[in-house]
């Protein structure tokens, strides 16, 4: 009896490794919170049978980071710049009905994490197609500037994407932005995701063709753009601060 006792137990273990609760892939990013010594992490891990989960986690920066032990804030966006008293954030949710949803949030949060209180708004977010453009949009761009809050982006080529059409520079709010870099910090790419929560134009098709069977103006849109900028010259992570902004944790 104990030896198939033992024999149930290895086997547990076995199990439990290979679903994930063993060993992770992590990919971890972390930006700091000025005059605290609280960090954001943001990270994505994927374990045995293709096990993946993924999320933006709070904690002392003297805490050594574990995929099963950190508690996963409910939240996908930064509506404000965080700080050490206070969060402000944003969740989307799907929609229940694409045709009904509207630009107010439909619950609003508040919890405390190492001591900071943190606000989640709910939104309904749209899944079908309109000109909102909540797509991957790219652009290489020349040079840039970072101010306490924000980040300017200067010399822009579009790629593909119209969101920034006949712009040569933008501004985005620090928070929701991810230096991509190899291994000795050279950026690849800065990933920024911004919020769309305005009226737009609805489309809806006829089923697997191209054929647009109605056309909806001024109509709710809530979604997250996601836009790469691409380095025309060498850039590096540490022309960057840490505040507001994801580095790689090496």
């Amino acid at each position: 009896m104990k030896d198939i006792s033992k024999i149930f137990y290895f086997g547990l273990l076995i199990s439990l490794s290979n679903c994930g609760i063993g060993e992770w892939d992590v990919e971890l990013y972390q930006q700091r919170i000025p005059n605290s010594s609280k960090v954001i992490y943001e990270y994505d891990a994927w374990g045995g049978r293709d096990s993946h989960t993924s999320g933006i986690v709070l904690m002392d920066s003297i805490e050594k980071f574990k995929v099963n032990s950190s508690r996963k804030l409910p939240i996908s966006y930064f509506s404000a710049l965080p700080n050490k008293n206070r969060i402000k954030s944003i969740e989307l949710k799907k929609a229940v009905n694409n045709d009904e949803i509207t630009l107010d949030k439909i619950d609003s949060k508040k919890l405390n994490n190492s001591g900071i209180d943190i606000v989640v708004d709910y939104y309904e977010k749209y899944s079908g197609y309109s000109n909102a453009a909540c797509l991957l949009n790219k652009y290489e761009f020349e040079s840039f500037k970072e101010t306490n809050d924000s980040l300017f982006i200067y010399g822009l080529d579009e790629k593909f994407g119209k969101n920034l059409k006949d712009k040569n520079s933008v501004s985005f709010q620090k928070g929701n932005i991810k230096l991509i870099t190899d291994e000795n910090g050279k950026i690849f790419r800065v990933v920024i995701k911004e919020l769309f929560k305005d009226n737009a134009t609805k489309f809806k098709y006829k089923k697997g063709t191209a054929e647009i069977t109605e056309k909806i103006t001024d109509s709710p849109v809530i979604c997250f753009r996601v836009y790469y900028f691409l380095p025309k010259k060498e850039i590096y992570e540490s022309e960057f601060s840490d505040y507001g902004i994801y580095k790689r944790v090496k």
